[in-house]
């Protein structure tokens, strides 16, 4: 072999040894980054890392992680730090009245005027679901505003929002014959009001639902603020095959609230409690907890108290980033499968209990089957 090859054979094989070892570098870095025992991509570690505020601590452990070169010669280590938690448990009714980010027209109706009854609108593009935001270029945040705005007005201009897209009415406002104030012919809603079940809280802040809320249109509200109240369930209707059930509870806005919503994302409701909620304290855990087996939901189908109910964990799936459909469950306890058949609607944010911890949340319900439905992970639950 001539000096020339030599070169040349010597120079592939450090390529090769370059190569080889930026390869391990980059395995080790990507080892280094597992959280709860599963290996994730570099874009989910931040959605990844869950910080409780005011949750009680009561230990911290360290795993170590030894890295080795195919499987034999070290090469690095990495340690885990792993704080237990343990936070105050849920499955009790909440109310939920939530301000909407403008105001929402549900129908056109008629105003009684001394000429006989006239709708102001009815010969414009106005629709169920669509967005009232602006009157005469100012942002309208409450049906309470709009008889001030309009009064003694001959016209005026509504600024609509449907689909994204915007456009502008003008329109004549009617004067009502018993009240003698203008009125737009619009009955318009500023605030979704429903029944969902409480997570968890963590003293100062809660957690509830596990899914978004959606407005008439099936679109994700915008919260523009909004509170959460202390609810009573005093009825349900059974679910059945090709037909979701739904708890039936009630709540007065009028009472104090139990905290204020500061956001409702694809995951989720949250908010600051007003105080801090007394109850029963479970270790916080997490998706690489949750696997297929015997596990509990905590409910209410009457009153205010929950119960606890068995269910069975059919499937966990793998997930690196949020989903709201995490683990696929199956109502097995005889009182929940006599009473409402299974899952229903309200039940929403039951907390799932599984070998002493909170793992996640109920979400939704199989219309197929009532018995099954699916449940987030507590790791996705966070504003």
């Amino acid at each position: 072999m001539n000096i020339k090859s030599k070169k040349s054979l010597f120079f592939t094989i450090s390529i090769v040894i370059v190569l080889l070892f930026a390869s391990i570098l980059a395995l080790s870095i990507e080892q280094i980054d597992k959280i709860n025992g599963n290996f994730v991509s570099n874009e989910c570690i931040a959605l990844e890392n869950i910080e409780l505020n005011n949750a009680i601590k009561v230990s911290k452990d360290q795993n170590n992680y030894n890295f080795k070169l195919f499987g034999i010669i070290p090469i690095g280590k990495a340690q885990e730090n792993k704080t237990e938690k343990y936070v105050a448990l849920g499955g009790y009714p909440i109310g939920i009245a939530i301000k909407t980010n403008g105001l929402y027209i549900t129908s056109k109706v008629s105003v009684v005027t001394k000429e006989g009854a006239v709708c102001p609108v009815e010969d414009f593009d106005i629709k169920n679901g669509d967005i009232l935001l602006e009157i005469d270029n100012q942002t309208v945040e409450s049906v309470n505003q709009i008889p001030s705005m309009i009064d003694g007005k001959k016209e005026v201009t509504l600024t609509i929002k449907r689909k994204g897209e915007t456009k502008e009415y003008v329109i004549q406002p009617a004067l009502d014959a018993l009240s003698g104030k203008n009125k737009l012919g619009l009955l318009l809603q500023d605030q979704i009001e429903g029944i969902g079940t409480m997570t968890y809280s963590d003293g100062s802040n809660f957690y509830a639902l596990g899914h978004t809320i959606k407005d008439m249109n099936g679109s994700n509200i915008v919260a523009n603020g909004g509170n959460i109240y202390n609810a009573n369930i005093n009825g349900y209707v059974r679910g059945q095959r090709g037909r979701a059930g739904e708890l039936n509870g009630s709540f007065v806005t009028l009472d104090k609230s139990l905290g204020k919503i500061t956001a409702n994302n694809d995951f989720g409701l949250y908010g600051q409690l007003e105080e801090e909620r007394n109850g029963n304290f479970v270790l916080l855990g997490s998706k690489s907890d949750a696997q297929p087996g015997t596990a509990y939901i905590y409910n209410t189908i009457d009153g205010m108290s929950p119960q606890k109910y068995e269910i069975q964990i059919i499937k966990t799936y793998n997930q690196n980033c949020p989903s709201e459909k995490s683990m696929v469950l199956r109502v097995v306890d005889k009182r929940l499968l006599d009473t409402t058949g299974g899952i229903v609607q309200g039940m929403s944010g039951s907390p799932i209990i599984q070998n002493g911890k909170l793992i996640g949340a109920v979400t939704h319900v199989f219309t197929s089957d009532p018995t099954k439905g699916y449940g987030i992970y507590v790791d996705w639950m966070k504003p």
